[in-house]
């Protein structure tokens, strides 16, 4: 008999749905809000789930990268020039920095993309001294492949998740506040009724 009840446990449990992203985190907000009830929450639980957002879109990204042969971080590099416009080459540093990596990190990526024949360095027109990162053909073409890829798959997940404009504008309100946020301080303490005050109360 004992046999039977497990057989039937795992069977029921193999055919338990998986539970959604969505459900794993309504239910960590669940948990906070009957364990901490003290504490407000709501915007933890949201930012877990913005992280969530932006790993899926990164993922998408990642898999985007890989079918024009090249890692995320370069295909990045190529965006940026390409989006800087004609002749599409920009100063090592502003690529860095408008990508928010070292430079240590920006001068493998230059050199494998010089490598694999996407980027040349030319010299700067102001400054013989300096070095720019141009796009060749194929950089343009392998940007202008990504970046459309990348359209496209963010327009099928905006129809796929149901978001309106009137949202989307909204949310994007919302993200360039906290985007301002960049340190954390003590924040507004309440102040106390004075002693006087409380008396008379």
């Amino acid at each position: 008999m004992a046999k039977r009840s497990v057989s039937r446990n795992a069977v029921r449990v193999a055919r338990e749905p998986e539970k959604s992203i969505a459900t794993l985190y309504d239910n960590i907000e669940a948990a906070w809000l009957q364990q901490r009830p003290d504490l407000d929450m709501a915007m933890a639980c949201t930012l877990l789930r913005l992280e969530r957002v932006n790993q899926l879109h990164e993922m998408r990204v990642q898999a985007i990268s890989k079918t024009v042969g090249l890692q995320t971080g370069e295909l990045h590099v190529l965006l940026a020039l390409r989006r800087s416009g004609k002749p599409y080459e920009l100063r090592p540093t502003d690529l860095f920095r408008a990508l928010l990596v070292t430079s240590g990190a920006m001068t493998k990526r230059v050199a494998r993309l010089q490598e694999g024949g996407f980027i040349l360095r030319v010299s700067a027109n102001d400054d013989g001294r300096s070095e720019l990162v141009r796009l060749t053909a194929k950089g343009l073409a392998t940007a202008d492949r990504g970046i459309t890829e990348i359209a496209r798959v963010v327009e099928r997940v905006t129809e796929d998740s149901g978001l309106t404009r009137a949202e989307i504008a909204a949310l994007d309100r919302a993200l360039r506040k906290l985007l301002t946020v960049t340190t954390v301080g003590e924040g507004k303490r309440k102040k106390r009724p004075a002693a006087a005050d409380q008396r008379a109360r």
